[in-house]
């Protein structure tokens, strides 16, 4: 289908979370990670929106859902606004999908709101601390933060670009860029959170969640990428290779959704198989 995307806002903890909207059926709602615009979807979006209700926001702080005084980041509260997202379009429940960060945020909101959750899939949710080397990599989080507290954004975004692998192959169309502000507010208010936070991923397993997780091809071996791998260990659920780099569904969608529909298609018969 072609984007012909309706906007809303939504109130919820003295931000307007403003969201868009399209299509009929049951409704996904993917989760911008630390570049934080919605924009990002929009071809995924179009792409789905002939069999699902989908919808995206710019997270708090970000792009159009500013606030008067920024704070620093809380990923309960990032749950609280997916949830008002998702209850503002009167639905009771969501398949979620969140990318980077949003996958973090996507864990959060399974966690605190478990009954909402109809299949949650997180795609190369950062998740450090659950690598062999995790200490190594906070480290160079560690580092980062310094360097930007002390050479500036652009030397610390840099640094940290060079392990988005992928970004840069050959014949690889651009994604959206964000707004300016939003690296700002993202290594003022959220780096130093996410570090090293992790939801509670065992109480996900206890409570029978319906996960998959995904990495992308041409990440190969970044962080991001090995984490997804780790997650699947834990929560025992499918573990999918998918096309495209950290923003495959973005800028390589029509690879992308076969893989995304595939994981939709196991998680339904994996919860059949359970059920029976």
């Amino acid at each position: 289908m072609s984007l012909n995307l309706t906007e809303g806002v939504v109130h919820n903890e003295g931000c307007d979370l403003h969201y868009w909207h399209q299509g009929k059926g049951p409704l996904i709602t993917f989760i911008p990670g630390g570049n934080g615009h919605g924009r990002q979807f929009f071809p995924i979006i179009a792409a789905l929106s002939d069999r699902f209700t989908c919808v995206t926001f710019d997270r708090r702080q970000m792009s159009a859902s500013q606030v008067t005084v920024p704070r620093r980041l809380s990923p309960p509260q990032q749950a609280r606004d997916i949830r008002a997202v998702i209850q503002a379009l009167g639905f009771d429940k969501s398949i979620v999908f969140g990318s980077s960060s949003g996958g973090i945020f996507a864990y959060q909101f399974a966690h605190d709101f478990p009954e909402m959750v109809d299949h949650l899939i997180a795609h190369e949710a950062p998740l450090i601390m659950l690598l062999p080397d995790a200490s190594e990599i906070v480290e160079w989080f560690l580092h980062l933060m310094l360097v930007y507290e002390t050479q500036g954004l652009d030397q610390a975004a840099a640094e940290f670009s060079e392990r988005l692998l992928g970004y840069r192959d050959e014949g690889i169309p651009p994604v959206a860029r964000p707004e300016p502000e939003n690296p700002r507010n993202f290594w003022d208010h959220e780096f130093p959170v996410q570090l090293g936070y992790t939801p509670n991923l065992w109480r996900l397993r206890q409570n029978k969640t319906s996960i998959g997780v995904m990495r992308a091809v041409r990440c190969k071996d970044a962080f991001f990428a090995r984490a997804a791998t780790e997650q699947a260990k834990i929560l025992d659920c499918p573990c999918f290779t998918v096309p495209g780099h950290h923003q495959g569904f973005e800028n390589e969608t029509e690879d992308f959704v076969p893989h995304f529909l595939g994981m939709l298609d196991t998680l339904e018969k994996k919860r059949v198989e359970e059920a029976s």
